[in-house]
Order: structure tokens, then sequence, then C-alpha cells
């Protein structure tokens, strides 16, 4: 094995908790002036065209809502409601508690690191201000991509900046976007990240794979198995 593929929500990352998740929405929509309700019901309509870069990051992201809701508001506050979701995303971009030390294993051990990842366009930039960013030059973002996971281009991509073949690559994610068959299919051997009761979401969520872990570190021993 030459290289490791990761996810990073739910991977590198905890999932997102659902209490984050509503404390933004209040944050925002009360930022904006409109119902918060509304604001969660059109924020989450256009998931997909955030994640594939058609709604790009910025305070220009809350136009499309705010038309629909027949509201204007200031460039000023567009940028503080913007300014919230950034400070969302930082803290939900926080590594999980053994990610730091499995990567720099990894990484000491020889093998090649790189990310692929449903995101939104600002995450990549935000992650790379984290303990995380060092680790990943190579990144498969969607958002920058204009695709999501399971498409074999956002795995094809960095296979292809690391000069690794597919056979050579491990895969680990914690099975949301089809993503694990998806490498599956590109010849990767797979690794299931079970999240347990942590798991909050799952948004076309397929966790089978070729092995299983509860924590990162298990990898050093899996690896340490593929390469005796």
């Amino acid at each position: 094995m030459k290289a490791v593929l990761f996810d990073l929500f739910g991977t590198l990352v905890p999932n997102l908790p659902p209490e984050l998740w509503t404390e933004s929405c209040r944050l925002i929509s009360g930022t904006l002036g409109i119902p918060e309700d509304e604001y969660t019901r059109i924020w989450s309509e256009k998931f997909e065209d955030r994640m594939t870069g058609k709604i790009l990051d910025g305070p220009e992201q809350f136009d499309d809502i705010l038309q629909k809701l027949d509201q204007q508001v200031s460039d000023e506050i567009k940028s503080a409601a913007y300014q919230i979701h950034r400070d969302l995303l930082a803290r939900a971009l926080q590594p999980k508690h053994d990610a730091v030390q499995t990567l720099t294993q990894l990484r000491d051990n020889g093998l090649l690191l790189a990310l692929v990842t449903d995101c939104s366009s600002s995450a990549p930039e935000i992650l790379d201000q984290t303990p995380l960013g060092d680790f990943f030059p190579h990144k498969s973002s969607s958002a920058h991509l204009g695709t999501r996971k399971p498409d074999p281009k956002m795995y094809q991509h960095v296979l292809n900046l690391l000069e690794v073949d597919a056979a050579d690559a491990l895969y680990v994610g914690d099975g949301n976007s089809h993503e694990l068959p998806g490498a599956k299919s590109m010849g990767m051997t797979t690794v299931w990240v079970d999240n347990g009761t942590q798991q909050y979401w799952r948004e076309r969520y397929d966790p089978s794979a070729d092995h299983t872990i509860q924590d990162l570190k298990e990898l050093i021993t899996l690896l340490d198995k593929f390469n005796a």
C-alpha cells in the first residue's frame, strides 16, 4: 500500500453535532432578519448546489434565500452572517482526538496522503488553517471539481496528483455519499470508520467496506498487515 485517501467529515473530524447546526441556523437567520424555519428549509434545499460549487461560499451565498423570501439586507449584514458560517466551519473542522497522531505516523512510515471530500468552496481553505492542513496539500474538493462522490473524478484527481494506482491506495470514510462503494469500484481497498451513536448525518449512507475501524489509530495496525 502506497497511499491513504481520506474522507473529511465524520472521518478526520467529527460529524457535525445537530445542536451546532441548529445554533448556526438560529444565529444566521437572526442576523439576516428572516424566519429560522424558512432559512433552514431553503438552505437545505440548496445543499447540492453548494457542494458542487454552483453556489460559492461568501456573503452572496444568502442572495437566493433572501430573494425567495423577498428580503433585502445590506452588504454588511450579509458579511456578518457569512462570518457566522465561517466560524461554524472552523469549529466543525477540528480534528478527532487521534487524527493528527495517526496522520503523522502514516506520513513518517512513507505513505502518501490525500483528501477526498464533499464540501463547500471555503472548507479547504479553512481546513488549511487547522492542524490537519499540513497533511493535505493534495485534495479533491467537490465544490472545486464540480461533482461529488462517488463520481470517479473525485478519487482519480488525487490519485493522479500522487501518481499512485487505485490498487495501491486505501480509502477511509464514514460511509456517506456512497463513497466506500465508489472507492471500491475504482479498485481501492476500503475502510469504514464506524462512529457509532455519533454518526449524526446519513446522506447516501452505505458503510459497506473491506475493513472496519472505530478509531483512526487502528489504521496503523491494519497497514502494517498489508505491508508485512
